[in-house]
């Protein structure tokens, strides 16, 4: 027996059936199941005396019996008069975005929301003698009403709020249904931001149904014009004096055949100190830059991606926007500029490349298409060095001179192309602090002959003497010859230079790269060098180590083009810069001794920021047992202060309290050992000045609809459009869905349960026990 409520001694008892099947179908399965034991026995029992054969017959005509009660399954109901009645919700959506003017007549949707309810008003009293009928505004969560008003104030639209608390009412007192009058588009930001989709579903299977009603017009008209800069793209660290491309992503809407000016705008930090907000000011177009670019749209709506360009004069780190002017009839105005942040550097990254002719060659040069690096490329043309004793070399001595390159990259060359003298050159230049790495190939490692030269100490791998190659000669122990697929180590997958995706997909992002076809034998020389990756079979792929005062990387493949080919440009360029840049020390914003990084610096409001900071010694080395002080100051000077969880580096953290607009000012200071480390560390993020509800207020009817087919899958929920509300009405108080049961008290399954189950083992038992007496069996 299951009990829905308690009940008392004024109950009514009802028989209520629920067959599996159609009626007509039932009945034709009862004559089918009659005909066949009626005929059976009446051929197979001939022997029997005839009481016997008609106690058989009986047993088995029981047993059929059973079986009708459970196809028709059988309950009664206990209906308590004190039960609470049904009640059904009428939702309005309350937010900004309904005062937009498109709805019949040019007026407001929140006006055609209380039309629409006005004209089924008779309905809806007919209704309120049925049902209990409740009354809520929503915007970022439900406002019971009596009745609703002409007011539209609310910042944010939570439908996932509202279905949530719906569910939750419901088991407190049934709820039958509810009608959701609104534009469809969810707006909100956390702890509001509950997906509808996964709720509506668990609405469904409460038995509530949902009754979307779209209100205002899916099509832009004039009346809701608007224009806005969806996104700016930029890089975030550019250099003084060079060129820096930006792209401008415009949207609009009920804007067709209008002429636009787009226009770059750069922060004035002039006389402020770091934890201030400068004006943006235009920036001056010049004969190398492009900061204005006008266009004429076509269509009522569209977007456009826009290329212009800028030249920073002086170092340190900006506010940049893109503006695009209003036009006529604009309401909205707050999402016509957007913003970014930008680290102007007084110099760009340098790196010396050494190779010869070959495809991987592109993989190293495409790292010039960066504003922030500069490859000088030194083609190494085939030599027989049987009798020079690599005394002459096609480079020449300025390539090492102290200062001139952060990084040195080695390809396929052997050491016998540079003379002893660069050899030593570059080893010192690496020991100064520069980067260093070496690829794959038949001429690096072992068999370029590096055993021998000066760089032996200095790269992390282990080098067998004596096996340099004068030729392209392949050796199984120096070289693999198969498909390798590089898998990130656990190191790896932690390691800056490794992270070519989100941290929960990184190293399945690595196994979508196209295999290797195979790569040079490298082996960690000992546990103090890291393994990045490895191939599937256990063979080193990525080996770095921090050498003194500079970095170090050994990769034994050379065939990073391949991924660029098979469509994951985007993965192959952030390898091969955050490989630079780790090489460099340049990962991250400051050489200073408390360091932080800002990821993203800018949000939406209501976003997530992740913050990473720690501290070091002069060697560049993390501090351990180092304690932190992390404060951020938002636009209205409110301090904030956060706690974070240790990492490799330092500690990280994350913010969340991104609702109001504008700059947030953060800063670390560190402790070790009871002394004070160097200076405070300061960094930026910012907050976009975007109206949630009047930036883009769509109507989404694609939204209402996919609830009302997930709440469908097991009630009538259905999409209804406004001038059908009340002939949907009409239908609904003929067709009362509501008295499905909600008044039960106390029910009991006739069909189901241990007596059911029982009953019929002891009657097939009887008539097995019966039918070997009679020699049936």
């Amino acid at each position: 027996m299951r009990q829905d409520a308690p009940y008392n001694n004024m109950t009514t008892l009802r028989l209520n059936l629920e067959p599996l099947w159609s009626w007509p179908i039932i009945a034709l399965v009862a004559i089918v199941i009659a005909a066949g034991i009626w005929g059976g026995y009446r051929l197979s029992a001939t022997g029997l005396p005839t009481g016997r054969r008609r106690l058989l017959m009986g047993i088995r005509f029981l047993t059929g019996l059973l079986l009708l009660v459970a196809i028709i399954r059988p309950q009664l109901q206990w209906v308590s008069p004190d039960g609470k009645a049904s009640q059904i919700w009428i939702a309005g959506d309350s937010s900004r975005s309904m005062s937009v003017t498109d709805g019949p007549g040019g007026i407001a949707r929140r006006e055609s929301l209380l039309k629409t309810l006005e004209n089924v008003e008779s309905q809806l009293e007919q209704l309120k003698e049925e049902v209990e009928i409740n009354r809520f505004d929503f915007d970022s969560s439900p406002h019971q009403v009596e009745a609703f008003q002409n007011e539209n104030t609310g910042t944010q639209t939570a439908i996932g709020v509202l279905l949530r608390e719906a569910a939750r009412r419901h088991a407190e007192q049934p709820l039958s249904a509810i009608f959701l009058l609104t534009d469809g588009a969810q707006r909100a930001v956390p702890p509001y931001d509950l997906d509808p989709r996964d709720i509506a579903s668990e609405l469904g299977e409460l038995g509530i149904s949902l009754y979307p009603i779209p209100i205002g017009q899916a099509a832009t008209t004039s009346a809701a014009a608007d224009v806005a800069i969806e996104e700016i793209q930029v890089d975030p660290v550019v250099f003084v004096k060079k060129r820096v491309p930006v792209r401008v992503h415009v949207r609009w809407a009920g804007a067709g055949n209008r002429r636009m000016r787009v226009r770059l705008l750069l922060e004035d930090r002039s006389g402020l100190r770091a934890e201030q907000t400068g004006n943006l000011k235009p920036i001056p177009t010049t004969t190398y830059s492009e900061t204005v670019v006008e266009f004429e749209t076509r269509y009522t709506e569209g977007t456009k991606v826009i290329e212009l360009s800028f030249t920073p004069e002086l170092s340190g780190e900006y506010k940049l926007a893109a503006e695009v002017e209003p036009i006529k009839g604009e309401v909205q105005t707050r999402n016509n500029i957007r913003e970014t942040l930008i680290r102007v550097r007084q110099g760009g990254l340098r790196i010396a490349y050494f190779d010869t002719f070959r495809t991987e060659i592109k993989s190293v040069r495409q790292l010039n298409s960066s504003e922030k690096v500069q490859v000088d490329f030194q083609m190494i043309r085939p030599k027989n060095f049987s009798g020079s004793g690599g005394k002459s070399s096609d480079i020449d001595n300025s390539w090492f001179e102290p200062g001139r390159y952060d990084v040195y990259i080695v390809g396929d060359v052997s050491a016998k192309h540079f003379t002893p003298v660069q050899m030593k050159l570059l080893a010192q230049r690496v020991r100064d602090g520069a980067g260093l790495m070496m690829l794959g190939g038949y001429h690096t490692y072992s068999a370029g002959g590096y055993a021998e030269s000066p760089l032996r100490d200095i790269l992390p791998v282990a080098l067998a003497p004596g096996k340099a190659k004068p030729d392209s000669t392949f050796d199984t122990d120096l070289q693999i010859k198969a498909e390798l697929h590089l898998k990130p180590t656990t190191a790896g997958n932690r390691h800056y230079v490794m992270r070519i995706d989100s941290p929960t997909r990184n190293n399945e992002a690595w196994l979508e790269l196209p295999p290797l076809t195979g790569a040079t034998r490298i082996r960690a020389k000992s546990d103090f060098v890291e393994v990045l990756a490895k191939s599937e079979q256990g063979d080193d792929l990525i080996v770095a180590s921090d050498i003194g005062r500079s970095r170090v990387m050994c990769l034994a493949f050379d065939e990073t083009y391949f991924w660029a080919q098979a469509g994951f440009e985007q993965a192959h360029r952030r390898f091969w810069r955050q490989a630079v840049l780790w090489l460099a020390h340049k990962e991250l914003d400051t050489d200073q001794p408390v360091w932080i990084k800002v990821t993203p610096n800018t949000v939406d409001p209501g976003g997530r920021v992740s913050l990473e900071y720690g501290a070091r010694d002069e060697k560049g080395k993390s501090l351990p047992e180092t304690t932190f002080q992390v404060r951020i100051t938002d636009p209205q000077g409110k301090e904030h202060r956060l706690s974070g969880s240790p990492t490799d580096i330092g500690q990280m953290t994350a913010f969340a309290e991104t609702l109001t607009p504008g700059d947030y000012f953060v800063r670390v200071d560190a402790t070790h050992k009871g002394k004070n480390v160097g200076f405070s560390a300061l960094a930026r993020f910012l907050v976009h000045d975007r109206d949630l509800e009047m930036d883009h207020p769509i109507v989404d009817r694609e939204l209402l609809a996919e609830l009302a087919q997930l709440a469908g899958l097991t009630t009538d929920s259905q999409m209804i459009a406004p001038e059908e509300l009340k002939k949907f009405l009409d239908d609904y108080l003929n067709r009362k869905p509501w008295k499905s049961g909600l008044e039960i008290s106390a029910s009991l399954n006739l069909w189901d349960g241990w007596p059911i189950l029982l009953l019929f083992a002891t009657l097939m038992t009887i008539e097995w026990v019966l039918r070997k007496r009679g020699g049936l069996v």
